[in-house]
């Protein structure tokens, strides 16, 4: 399956001031930005970041972010499911997965998440996929 990712963005005002929230987001443009030190739900901030960097540089991932001027405050990934996932078994090509959605505090509350989902739906290659996500009590 050939996985176009079209570049989308959007401007969203919050009460931190304005924020861009934008992608898919290739790995070389996301090792140029600062990822800040309180995205940490999966992992340390620094292996997050690299975890990021990975996904975009699969064939089917895509990861949008948020961005205030230069530093990653929120992010959405989607990849192809785990290989140790059972839905994986099927080995699908349209199916991807939500893997994993944080935005830091500061801007909880604000949409970020929800602009993130939005600008993520813009892209018209996702007409073409079943997108899955889970969602465990500990996230």
């Amino acid at each position: 399956m050939e996985h176009k990712k079209t570049y989308n963005a959007m401007e969203l005002k919050t009460k931190h001031g304005r924020i861009i929230v934008e992608g898919p987001v290739p790995s070389s443009e996301l090792k140029s930005l600062d990822f800040h030190e309180d995205l940490i739900a999966f992992r340390p901030a620094k292996q997050q970041h690299e975890a990021v960097i990975g996904i975009a540089d699969l064939p089917e991932g895509r990861i949008l972010i948020a961005r205030d001027n230069n530093t990653i405050v929120g992010y959405v990934t989607f990849l192809y499911p785990d290989p140790l996932e059972r839905w994986s078994e099927g080995n699908m090509e349209n199916l991807i997965e939500l893997g994993a959605i944080e935005v830091i505090p500061k801007f909880r509350g604000s949409g970020v998440g929800k602009a993130l989902l939005k600008t993520s739906m813009m892209d018209d290659a996702f007409e073409d996929f079943i997108v899955i996500t889970t969602e465990y009590y500990w996230h």
